[in-house]
C-alpha cells in the first residue's frame, strides 16, 4: 500500500516533491491553497455572524432590560450595553466580515483557475503537451495569492493611518 503524503494546510509551500511532475505539484499546491482559503473563509464567516448576532441581541435587549421593575436593572442593562459594544468592537477590529469576503473571493478564483487548467479551457492553458500551461497556472495561482497579500497590506495601512 502506497503511503499518501498529506500537505499541511498551515503551510502550502512545504510540498513533497518525491518524483512528482511540475503539473502535479502545481495542482497539489492549488488544492492546499483552496482548502486553506475555504477554512479561513468559514472561520471568519462564523466569527462575523457570531459578533453581529451578539451585538444585535444585546443592543435590542438593553432597552427592554432597563424597563424591568427590579433593583439591579441598571447593572444588568449596563452589562448588556457593554457586551453589545464589545461585540461591535471585536467585529470592527478583527475585520471578520471583510476577511470572509476577501478569502471567499480568492477561494473561488483558485477553484476557477484549477478548473480552467484541468480542462485546458482558456488560451493560457493550451492542450499541446508543453509546460506552458503549467507555468501559466503557477503564475496565475501565485498572482491570486499575491492579490490577497496586497489587499491585506493595503487594509493594514488603512487601519494604521485612517486618513488615507
Amino acid at each position: 500500500m502506497k503511503e499518501e503524503h498529506k500537505i499541511s494546510s498551515e503551510d502550502c509551500y512545504k510540498l513533497p516533491l518525491d518524483g512528482k511532475g511540475a503539473d502535479q505539484i502545481a495542482l497539489e499546491r492549488c488544492d492546499c491553497l483552496i482548502q486553506q482559503y475555504l477554512k479561513s473563509k468559514k472561520q471568519n464567516h462564523r466569527r462575523s455572524n457570531l459578533a453581529q448576532g451578539a451585538a444585535l441581541v444585546f443592543t435590542a435587549a438593553t432597552p427592554v432590560i432597563l424597563l424591568l421593575p427590579w433593583g439591579h436593572v441598571n447593572i444588568v442593562g449596563a452589562a448588556f450595553s457593554a457586551l453589545a459594544a464589545i461585540a461591535t468592537g471585536l467585529l470592527a477590529i478583527n475585520c471578520w466580515r471583510e476577511n470572509f469576503i476577501r478569502y471567499g473571493y480568492i477561494y473561488h478564483m483558485l477553484q476557477v483557475e484549477k478548473f480552467l487548467y484541468i480542462a485546458h479551457a482558456s488560451k493560457e492553458y493550451p492542450d499541446d503537451g508543453t509546460q506552458k500551461a503549467t507555468q501559466n497556472f503557477v503564475k496565475r495561482t501565485e498572482a491570486l495569492v499575491m492579490l490577497d497579500v496586497t489587499e491585506w497590506r493595503t487594509e493594514m495601512q488603512r487601519i494604521q493611518d485612517p486618513s488615507q
